[in-house]
């Protein structure tokens, strides 16, 4: 009796108790978060995690909503997790890291018609109009850049408004994931690459907020590890995950 007693104390002390739905934040980011023509969530980066809300046997709740709005909930509410969130040095003690999920490369993009915007590096970019989205991480390395809203810096609150404001030339370059450029309807082919911000190729992960109940970040992590060996998502192909 006393061995079986400790067989369920263990397990007891190791599983969260789930009194109600885990909540989720995410934005529309296609290909890792995208909406099909009846609203259901689909892309490489919801994929991914619903396997690891399933094998972590948890019922869970997914609201999408802008971006900015998604970082501040996951960031002041505990039990709750975002997807998907670049993970960066500045970011790295705001959250708790749970898994990665796809990686993201970003590059300044143009008009494929702008021949007149020429640029190698941040430095030589300085003197365009740059779009980004808000709260998003490319928007503070832009600022740890120099770039600035009253000079040469354009904050829109979705990606897509970013394509818009380059047609009208309200900016001069945007810059945004590779990957969502390639799964636009034209496949990015109205846009030209000028060059890729190396310093944000990173892995995008699903993370919690600090003060989230440790045991529910272990039985995520746990989740996490016994999906991992299973077959590889599309965006994982890329490139393997960092652990």
């Amino acid at each position: 009796m006393q061995w079986r007693y400790g067989i369920w104390l263990s397990v007891f002390c190791c599983t969260w108790l789930q009194a109600a739905p885990v909540q989720l934040v995410t934005e529309i980011f296609p290909p890792y978060q995208q909406q099909n023509a009846d609203a259901a969530l689909h892309g490489w980066s919801v994929d991914i995690v619903r396997q690891i809300m399933n094998a972590a046997q948890l019922s869970y709740n997914i609201d999408v909503m802008p971006w900015a709005r998604a970082y501040k909930t996951a960031s002041s509410q505990p039990d709750t997790l975002i997807f998907s969130l670049l993970r960066t040095e500045e970011r790295e003690g705001k959250f708790a890291w749970i898994a990665p999920l796809c990686p993201m490369r970003v590059s300044f993009y143009t008009g494929a018609n702008r021949t007149d915007v020429q640029a190698a590096d941040i430095q030589s970019a300085l003197k365009y109009v740059v779009g980004v989205e808000n709260g998003q991480a490319n928007y503070r390395y832009l600022r740890e850049q120099g770039f600035r809203e009253s000079r040469n810096l354009v904050v829109v609150g979705h990606n897509h408004q970013l394509q818009q404001m380059l047609e009208l030339g309200r900016i001069d370059l945007m810059l945004i994931s590779d990957l969502y450029v390639a799964q636009l309807p034209d496949h990015g082919a109205n846009l030209r690459r000028v060059f890729t911000a190396h310093a944000l190729e990173k892995y995008l992960f699903l993370a919690a907020h600090p003060a989230t109940d440790p045991k529910l970040l272990q039985q995520l992590q746990q989740a996490w590890r016994t999906i991992r060996h299973q077959a590889l998502p599309d965006c994982q192909l890329i490139s393997k995950p960092p652990f």
